[in-house]
């Protein structure tokens, strides 16, 4: 079998482990949000839940891409998968906080050995299906995290308990296994590229984050990126329990809740940049953190249910139109301090802010009511919102179009696929 059609055989089933990757983490936060309210959880511990889904990949994200890049992504991608899957089975077994809090935890460690092991083979198969193809790999993990992966976990709840939703959860990730296999390859030659094998260290670490005191842009853009997923880690894990507790939801319309801002966050990724295009980044970020803005003070108060459900469309727009920015300027930044660099430090700013949204959140919740937290979030948009106003055109501004077209054409080919 040649190279061509080896690739070719591969193609189904990375896109399996795209899906089986995006249902089992959609079905999993809906079903810890869920257990934790059954297991009467407080405001602190349901911080604490919320922030351990995310503390793990701070510390193991960027060792994971140097150990796929010495060593290929199969194993790795076999590894977490197991570990992952056997984790969420046993979850259920000792019906207690801590324990959940534990579990959770553990999954977030060991995560990056999938996604970070995934990440590498899809990059390595762009070049031989196009954009177009590889939109498929997009699309199937966004549609099973964002769309379906809530829904299910609602009717496996309903229909299963916590048990079974646990059980099926972790049938995903031996699922995922099962099919790693027949979707990638085992040579260590597909990870390392000819470059020489980078040793394990902290080195190149330090001098992503040195980058962000010489690098006013970059500091600017990567605290916009810790903001915005700060307040989607907060809404994703919080929307449900303020739904049910605060509006009388019942649990599917409190994940259709979910999947709708989820919904319209997709839609903005693929329709949003034909503005950036017209108006240029500066415009576009102002009117991104307008409907950000609106969103999070619509939501900071208790309005009555139709403006909660207006409130979470527009939070999902204005978080999706704030990330093509941040995606674009990154890449802009990139092409002058290296592609790799920036992506490390981009790769670690998005996680260290959901993990401190959901933590502080939560801790603040305890305080006051979890609905207010949105009020503050409100007011830090609109700093970066009188930020971006005062900021003078630079001439990295005229590139943005151009910048602006690539972009939305890998949009759209995405879309198509």
């Amino acid at each position: 079998m040649s190279t061509a059609q080896r690739r070719r055989f591969l193609l189904p089933g990375l896109i399996l482990l795209a899906a089986f990757a995006g249902l089992g983490i959609g079905i999993a936060r809906v079903a810890t949000a869920l257990y934790s309210v059954e297991l009467r959880a407080s405001e602190f511990e349901l911080g604490l839940i919320a922030a351990a889904q995310g503390v793990g990949i701070l510390f193991t994200s960027l060792p994971t891409g140097i150990l796929v890049q010495r060593h290929g992504p199969f194993l790795p991608l076999c590894v977490g998968s197991l570990l992952c899957g056997l984790a969420y089975c046993l979850t259920p077994a000792v019906p207690t906080v801590w324990f959940l809090l534990a579990a959770t935890a553990f999954v977030s460690f060991v995560m990056p050995l999938r996604f970070v092991s995934l990440n590498t083979v899809f990059l390595q198969q762009i070049e031989f299906v196009g954009a177009a193809r590889a939109g498929w790999f997009r699309g199937a993990h966004m549609t099973g995290f964002l769309l379906i992966g809530p829904l299910l976990g609602v009717l496996l709840l309903e229909r299963l308990g916590f048990t079974g939703a646990y059980l099926a959860i972790g049938a995903t990730f031996f699922a995922a296994l099962a099919v790693t296999p027949i979707a990638v390859e085992r040579r260590r030659a597909m990870a390392q590229g000819t470059g020489p094998r980078p040793a394990l260290n902290w080195r190149e670490v330090g001098a992503q984050l040195r980058l962000l005191a010489s690098e006013p842009e970059l500091r600017r853009t990567s605290l916009f990126e810790f903001f915005t997923q700060a307040v989607s880690a907060f809404f994703s894990f919080f929307i449900v329990i303020i739904a049910l507790r605060d509006y009388g939801f019942s649990e599917h319309k409190a994940a259709l809740l979910l999947t709708f801002e989820g919904a319209l966050f997709v839609a903005s990724l693929f329709l949003a940049g034909v503005l950036l295009a017209r108006w240029g980044m500066k415009r576009f970020y102002l009117a991104s953190f307008a409907v950000l803005a609106i969103a999070l003070l619509l939501l900071s108060r208790q309005w009555g249910a139709p403006l909660l459900w207006l409130a979470s469309g527009l939070l999902g727009i204005g978080l999706g139109t704030v990330y093509i920015g941040n995606f674009m300027t990154y890449a802009r930044i990139g092409e002058r301090l290296g592609m790799g660099r920036i992506s490390g430090l981009s790769g670690l700013v998005g996680p260290s802010g959901g993990f401190f949204g959901s933590l502080l959140g939560g801790s603040a919740g305890g305080l006051w009511s979890l609905q207010a937290i949105f009020l503050p979030m409100g007011a830090i948009c609109l700093l970066f919102l009188w930020q971006v106003f005062r900021l003078e055109k630079r001439p990295a501004e005229a590139d943005a179009a151009a910048v602006a077209v690539a972009e939305i054409s890998r949009f759209k080919e995405e879309g198509a696929a």
